[in-house]
């Protein structure tokens, strides 16, 4: 979010190498996976020692595979039996995200972000196919990552993106065809790996985008409590399955839009085979 603009000049050697370096040990070093937020232009350009703060917001939908699940019933808080559940596709799966960013140049082309916010999440008849809908509370999202310029004259950059981010979200699962609702809790981490540009059209307007990497990885809990007159007794069923991305891979593009120096608002819209998102973003320089 917080690489609005394109900034003018060569990025000396000795300068892209760094960018180069760090953004590649980053990607590296990270081994478990963390999916649409907003990514923002894929160049930095905050400027060493510079701040910038703002706000993004996304609205995603993907499609998620359960699998390696397993299910365990209790009578009456007693263990009663266990076994394998079914692996399934979670459909359209949607998020909305909302975060506060704060932004620092490390270095002129080099940039690193935080964000603090809330998601939601809903879906509806994907789990039982008995007309059953989710919809979470607002809980806290979090979320970080950095931007590189590995190329850039006046008008043209190149660089790439890391981010990654977690989000929990709790809920009822209710059907009309049911006497008590199910309780569900999905946990998601997610990370995205973009290498694009950004073309500077005019001092005010800039167009960015390119191909980008996607990962999931999470967990997915269905709790539920049914009177059994045959055991005599409540019943209480907890389903667990790990949560993977469909697809990985994708592109995205977007604009940006400086009201000045030191103000700029984003939109764009990113998109795999299984999934889309739509973001914007609006940061102040400083």
């Amino acid at each position: 979010m917080e690489s609005e603009t394109i900034s003018t000049g060569v990025v000396n050697g000795g300068k892209l190498r760094l960018a180069g370096v760090t953004f590649l040990v980053m990607v590296m070093a990270c081994s478990t996976s963390f999916g649409l937020d907003f990514m923002g232009p894929p160049v930095s350009s905050i400027g060493q020692g510079r701040f910038s703060v703002g706000v993004d917001y996304s609205y995603s939908s993907m499609d998620l595979e359960l699998s390696g699940g397993r299910w365990v019933d209790h009578l009456d808080g007693e263990f009663l039996d266990s076994g394998k559940a079914l692996s399934l596709e979670l459909r359209d799966f949607e998020m909305n995200r909302a975060y506060a960013t704060l932004g620092f140049g490390l270095v002129d082309n080099l940039d690193a972000f935080i964000r603090l916010g809330v998601a939601d999440g809903r879906f509806g008849d994907s789990l039982w196919a008995e007309n059953e809908k989710f919809e979470s509370n607002p809980e806290p999202a979090i979320g970080a990552g950095v931007r590189a310029t590995f190329y850039e004259n006046e008008r043209f950059a190149l660089g790439g993106l890391f981010q990654a981010g977690w989000a929990r979200f709790d809920g009822r699962l209710d059907s009309p065809y049911w006497a008590s609702a199910d309780y569900v809790e999905v946990d998601i981490a997610e990370i995205q790996i973009a290498l694009g540009t950004a073309v500077k059209l005019s001092d005010q307007v800039a167009i960015y985008g390119g191909p980008f990497f996607h990962f999931v990885d999470g967990s997915m809990d269905d709790e539920m409590n049914e009177a059994d007159m045959d055991l005599g007794g409540l019943v209480n069923t907890r389903y667990s399955w790990d949560v993977k991305e469909s697809s990985n891979f994708g592109g995205y593009m977007g604009a940006s839009f400086n009201a000045n120096e030191n103000a700029c608002f984003n939109i764009e819209y990113q998109h795999t085979s299984d999934a889309d998102a739509i973001g914007v973003s609006f940061a102040w320089r400083f």
